[in-house]
């Protein structure tokens, strides 16, 4: 389970919405100043990502909760997000190259409609109830760690 931290903003019948802020790796060594990676993640503003997630558990708005995604669900969407249309790319190319035996122009226009009917396909396949369980959920709320004077 892939877990984040995420704050309740509102608590609704059956669910709550919450909200994560995306955390760049840049800023952690001491070439920040003069790395090219470093500078543009600077200039970024940073991400929020507000979803809703149905729960019963008792929760306070400014709570944090830890919530997860199953990773099999995670490879599964970068599989069906990335290689469907990559796959479906090469295959147009592929059979408008050797299968048709047309030129380069043919085999440009066979990857186009391979790579458009591969993200079409895999549109529909994440669409489709039950397919994909991607859903994230909360595992609990994180316990604040008590001062010890």
């Amino acid at each position: 389970m892939i877990e984040e931290i995420a704050t309740v903003l509102a608590v609704h019948k059956g669910g709550v919405e919450v909200v994560c802020f995306s955390k760049s790796a840049c800023g952690q060594c001491k070439q920040n100043s003069s790395c090219g990676t470093g500078l543009v993640s600077k200039a970024l503003p940073g991400r929020d990502h507000r979803f809703m997630i149905a729960t019963d558990l008792p929760l306070a708005v400014d709570q944090q909760v830890r919530i997860g995604i199953p990773e099999q669900s995670l490879i599964t969407s970068a599989l069906l997000v990335y290689l469907l249309p990559l796959l479906s790319l090469l295959g147009g190319a592929g059979i408008a190259s050797a299968g048709l035996g047309l030129g380069d122009g043919g085999t440009l226009a066979g990857a186009a409609i391979g790579g458009v009917c591969g993200f079409v396909l895999a549109s529909r396949c994440a669409k489709s109830p039950g397919k994909m369980q991607a859903e994230p959920v909360i595992i609990g709320p994180v316990i604040p760690v008590a001062n010890i004077d």
